[in-house]
């Protein structure tokens, strides 16, 4: 390994987090513009936010991967873990219900541009704050889930690491 490589790897380890905090705010940003009735410049500002959160997801991803396959442990630690695979899905289930409200924002943006008196259902509204706060639950464990990964837990008792010993 040269010297570089642990600088490199830490600037990962920097980004990835970097990545998942702001995710994790603009998510808290579109909460804090749903909290009442949204109009068309809440609309307007909640699609941009929506965008923002999708490129820091799209960001936490690329880092992590990047951290799985060159700057992390070796990736067979990761793959054996079942915690890890735990973090995958809580991960595809945010990137699921981003989608849902993406669309439910693409809609509303297209009503706020064509109809004269915009207004959202209410339901859409509440489906929309439930999304939200589903997501920044999910957004919550992340972190504890990373730790856990990190310490050997969720590996199988008979794999060679989990006891805290790496090779």
């Amino acid at each position: 390994m040269n010297g570089a490589a642990p600088l490199v790897a830490a600037v990962f380890a920097w980004l990835h987090l970097l990545a998942a905090g702001t995710a994790a705010g603009l998510l808290l940003a579109e909460y804090w513009l749903c909290r009442r009735m949204p109009d068309r410049s809440q609309v307007r500002l909640l699609a941009i936010v929506d965008l923002g959160y999708f490129l820091a997801l799209i960001a936490s991803l690329a880092t992590g991967l990047a951290r799985l396959l060159y700057f992390g442990q070796d990736p067979r630690y990761y793959l054996a873990n079942r915690l890890f695979w735990l973090k995958i899905a809580i991960f595809v289930a945010l990137g699921l219900v981003a989608a849902l409200q993406n669309g439910q924002y693409q809609c509303w943006s297209r009503e706020a541009r064509t109809a004269p008196a915009f207004a959202p259902l209410g339901r859409e509204v509440d489906r929309i704050r439930a999304g939200i706060a589903l997501g920044l639950a999910l957004w919550l464990v992340l972190p504890l889930i990373a730790v856990l990964v990190a310490r050997g837990y969720g590996l199988p008792a008979a794999h060679p690491w989990a006891a805290g010993g790496l090779p």
